[in-house]
């Protein structure tokens, strides 16, 4: 039953959000006018401007989630251009985690072992 309500809010939300807004969520999140944005878009709904902001606190929940998902199933994401323009801190990313480790163990000099100067060198 709470489920059904909370999807009732989300489509109403949805519903009053324009299609520029529906397209470019990023205009809900950092744009100048985005609390003037969601305050039109909850009133419109029917619901407190906190429901607003719990809705888009829920999106980006999600949003991250499922972008941590998809690059550890190997891939680059769904629509890798855009996501990689709005996620900054996921953009120099890619594969996965031990992937890069061995990538950067590769790149360095020596037999692995610590640096320096230590016990027995000469």
């Amino acid at each position: 039953r709470q489920v059904e309500q909370r999807i009732k809010r989300s489509e109403a939300m949805i519903c009053s959000m324009t299609k520029k807004e529906r397209a470019n969520p990023e205009l809900l999140l950092t744009d100048r006018s985005a609390r003037s944005r969601l305050t039109r878009i909850t009133k419109g709904s029917g619901l407190a401007f906190e429901d607003g902001l719990a809705f888009m606190s829920e999106f980006q929940k999600m949003r991250t989630m499922i972008s941590r998902m998809s690059k550890q199933a190997g891939f680059g994401g769904a629509d890798e251009g855009a996501d990689a323009e709005l996620t900054p801190a996921f953009a120099g990313g890619g594969g996965n985690r031990n992937a890069r480790r061995a990538a950067k163990k590769k790149g360095k000099k020596g037999g692995g072992r610590g640096g320096g100067m230590g016990f027995g060198a000469r």
